[in-house]
């Protein structure tokens, strides 16, 4: 995976797209591509999500 915060589409192709978490599309240099970062017991974890929408969606359930 692409470290995320390179730039935007920078060197990124389906093979090495991040998946969104919430339906599984893969994101391609997307202007509304959404990381989230959560630390947990000292782990670093990041979600990634196409858009706003499913952003809400995954964190409504």
């Amino acid at each position: 995976m692409v470290d995320p915060t390179s730039d935007l589409g920078e060197d990124v192709d389906e093979s090495t797209a991040p998946e969104c978490t919430n339906c599984g599309e893969k994101i391609v240099q997307s202007p509304t591509h959404r990381i989230v970062t959560t630390i947990e017991d000292g782990l670093v974890e990041y979600r990634h999500f196409c858009s706003d929408d499913c952003r809400d969606e995954w964190y409504a359930e």
